[in-house]
């Protein structure tokens, strides 16, 4: 592959534009977030870790992704990205600091790129030890997440409801949807440096997207920090949008669970898919839609890579399937408005039977 312009070191942040921010501000609450600076015109919301702000949104009088933030190491890469796409370098603002530059890919997502952002104070945590048949880390210590069982409570209906949310650290990537996989692979590494974690060869034998990681060589990486998806021409409504974005946990396994029942049991929200185990990646998961209709996701426990780690090309199928948990809906990586859900689920199959279906049907007419 050519030599990239620039490396980006992470992802930081992602910002819309949304109708209603009074809904997503309580939504982003109770998916374990915490407001640092939060208007009638504007929203930012922060982890327990050290980026500035990892959620921002804008009022508007539609609802859109407007960009996902990365961070690189030196001035030198953000002048070379500058001067490559012809943008100007500019301040960021007064939360995240640094300096910026604003660009789009190829299907015109938005993309920001900074260099010498401000770094919060990380929110200290307890983190859980673990037990396991063999390896016995909690000795005369019982295990309990939040207040136990205090977390439970009955309301007038006599439903159960449980207080605690997840403790979201970061963001640790995004996926989103595409007209053509390979030349968007390409360019998030001529332009960003993003290398291949895993090929998806799709049911005509070709590239048809990937999961790709920042380069940081020795430095372990996410296993991805995007995930392109190449969608079929059928589909060009959904050419060039957000699919959804995963929000690394602070405590692991019993984060994940207690962040589920809590965004359940306060029954305003729609589950899209989880809980369960990826396969590529190998995170738990869980996937909630907000408010407006686009998936955020809870993980915990994913691989990391160095750069030395080659790529891997993987079956469609193993995307949607994962080592354990519930098949995805059809709607799954779509951002669809929340009445629109429920239709676009009845009247198209779910993920693995489209891909198991096209993948059979060359067979079937030989």
């Amino acid at each position: 592959m050519t030599q990239p312009i620039a490396k980006v070191t992470d992802i930081i942040f992602i910002r819309f534009q949304l109708r209603d921010l009074e809904a997503q501000a309580g939504y982003l609450e109770d998916f374990g977030m915490t407001a640092v600076h939060k208007t009638s015109e504007a929203i930012f919301y922060r982890g327990t870790g050290t980026d500035a702000y990892i959620y921002a949104a804008e009022k508007a009088d539609t609802d859109a992704f407007i960009a996902a933030g990365y961070e690189v190491n030196s001035l030198a890469e953000l002048q070379a990205l500058a001067e490559n796409q012809g943008v100007a370098i500019e301040d960021g603002d007064a939360l995240m600091g640094g300096k910026r530059i604003r660009l789009t890919d190829p299907d015109g997502l938005g993309i920001e790129v900074y260099h010498g952002v401000h770094k919060a104070d990380p929110i200290d945590e307890n983190v859980p030890l673990l037990n396991s048949g063999k390896h016995k880390h909690r000795l005369n210590e019982t295990q309990r997440f939040g207040g136990g069982a205090a977390e439970w409570s009955m309301d007038s209906q006599g439903n159960m409801q449980y207080a605690l949310p997840s403790s979201v650290m970061r963001l640790g990537h995004t996926a989103i949807n595409v007209k053509d996989g390979p030349a968007s692979i390409q360019w998030y590494h001529d332009v960003l440096g993003m290398i291949v974690s895993d090929n998806i060869i799709g049911p005509d034998g070709n590239v048809g997207g990937a999961f790709i990681r920042c380069d940081n060589g020795d430095m372990p990486s996410d296993h991805h920090t995007l995930n392109v998806v190449a969608l079929p021409p059928e589909a060009e409504p959904f050419h060039g949008t957000f699919g959804h974005a995963g929000f690394e946990l602070e405590k692991s396994l019993d984060d994940l669970m207690a962040g589920h029942f809590h965004m359940k049991t306060s029954g305003k929200y729609v589950h899209e898919w989880g809980i369960g185990r990826h396969l590529l990646g190998s995170q738990l998961y869980d996937y909630w839609r907000d408010p407006h209709g686009f998936i955020i996701e809870h993980w915990t426990d994913g691989d990391l890579m160095t750069a030395d780690s080659p790529p891997q090309d993987v079956s469609i199928v193993e995307v949607v399937k994962g080592q354990y948990g519930p098949i995805p809906h059809s709607s799954f990586n779509m951002s669809l408005p929340l009445e629109a859900v429920d239709g676009f689920r009845e009247a198209t199959p779910n993920l693995t039977e489209m891909i198991v279906g096209a993948m059979e049907a060359p067979k079937a007419d030989s």
